[in-house]
């Protein structure tokens, strides 16, 4: 239970340090509101998604303005749910 909470603790960090005001607050708005709800896999899939593509990129799917990659697909339709 404590590596999921550290998990969550790391994602939320990063959602609200991005490095623009935009990006936190659509993450805040998306990620962070949803985090609960995401599973185990969920959350290592996301911690994966910030190591790969940019804030911008991430910017992007979650604005509905690009689509995600196929391995990504579940999570940003759970999120954007």
């Amino acid at each position: 239970m404590q590596k999921i909470n550290d998990i969550k603790k790391r994602i939320i960090y990063r959602c609200l340090y991005s490095g623009t005001k935009e990006t936190d607050l659509l993450y805040k708005k998306t990620i962070i509101k949803n985090i609960d709800s995401l599973s185990f896999e969920e959350l290592k899939n996301l911690l994966n998604l910030f190591t790969e593509l940019s804030d911008p990129e991430i910017f992007l799917i979650l604005a509905k303005k690009s689509n995600p990659k196929k391995s990504y697909k579940t999570l940003f339709d759970k999120l954007l749910s």
